[in-house]
């Protein structure tokens, strides 16, 4: 059974090769590798060329112009030949042992998307500091609710982190890809369709992935920009699904989307403060949504960073 794994690649030439040596370290090892370079100005394609060479299960793919993570991933999924496609961002890694690991969930033909939990990866201090999920103890199914309730801001791991593999022949019967315009919540987003299309999905409970943190983002962006991104994402979803949730599904969204919603007023707090701007700093902290968003943040730094 080969699987194909799809690595988007933008100005990765520091981090590259420790993805690629990652993989070549699987224990299982029917697999091809598809890195699709989105218009680097570094020396990714140069090093990956080197890497083909040297290894004939590796392949190159040049985007004509750089379109983002979504379009690169697409490219990705259209040239795989496995029967399953596998997803690695260029500057995360892989446990030795991650393929064999899902091996027994691939054949068994009882599953359209697995994916395992997170191994939280500190680049600056060059050690795992904690595992995603850790309630997950056997496999779990990921429905609609769970993609909700475990994607809120102030998650240390929101589920939208996951790197499944999706069995390519439902993929292309359900004509599911990346949507190309999105930059931010691709990854939640296919996660999204692929469940409302039906797709049979766990989270199985071991940690094969590592995940490099951007501590510096930790979850949402704060830039002004990307506060208002993740909640067209998240109305987006409701409008076009939520006449189909049950009851319990559809009170997630209005706790997800409430808590979203507070993520501009936060980013809004310190620049009213800077600026003396009294009336707006006293509007804002009159917002429960505000008030939200900053004790799921002080409850991140309790739990989760202490």
């Amino acid at each position: 059974m080969k699987i194909s794994i799809v690595i988007p690649a933008y100005n990765a030439a520091a981090c590259i090769e420790t993805a690629l040596r990652s993989v070549q370290k699987q224990s299982y090892r029917d697999w091809e590798v598809l890195v699709v370079d989105d218009c680097s100005r570094d020396a990714t394609r140069e090093l990956v060329r080197r890497w083909a060479l040297a290894d004939d299960r590796i392949r190159l793919i040049e985007q004509p112009h750089n379109g983002g993570p979504a379009v690169a991933r697409n490219a990705g999924f259209d040239a795989a030949r496995g029967e399953w496609i596998a997803l690695l961002d260029a500057d995360d890694a892989w446990t030795d042992d991650r393929l064999a690991s899902f091996l027994p969930y691939l054949e068994s033909g009882q599953y359209d998307l697995l994916a395992d939990r997170l191994a939280l990866y500190n680049a600056a201090q060059d050690r795992v500091v904690a595992a995603s999920w850790p309630w997950v103890r056997q496999p779990q199914r990921i429905g609609m609710r769970e993609l909700l309730l475990w994607d809120l801001p102030g998650q240390r791991a929101p589920l939208g982190w996951a790197k499944p593999l999706f069995r390519r022949a439902w993929l292309n019967q359900h004509a599911l890809r990346y949507q190309p315009a999105l930059r931010f919540g691709e990854d939640w987003r296919l996660l999204a369709d692929a469940v409302m299309a039906g797709a049979r999905a766990r989270l199985l409970p071991f940690a094969g992935y590592r995940y490099t943190m951007r501590l510096a983002e930790k979850n949402f962006s704060q830039t002004k920009v990307d506060t208002v991104s993740p909640l067209r994402l998240h109305r987006d979803i409701v409008q076009q699904y939520g006449a189909r949730w049950p009851r319990a599904t559809r009170f997630a969204a209005r706790l997800r989307g409430w808590l979203i919603g507070g993520l501009d007023a936060k980013a809004r707090l310190k620049p009213a403060v800077r600026g003396k701007h009294w009336l707006e700093l006293a509007t804002l902290l009159c917002s429960p949504r505000c008030w939200g968003i900053l004790l799921v943040h002080q409850y991140e730094k309790l739990v989760w960073y202490r």
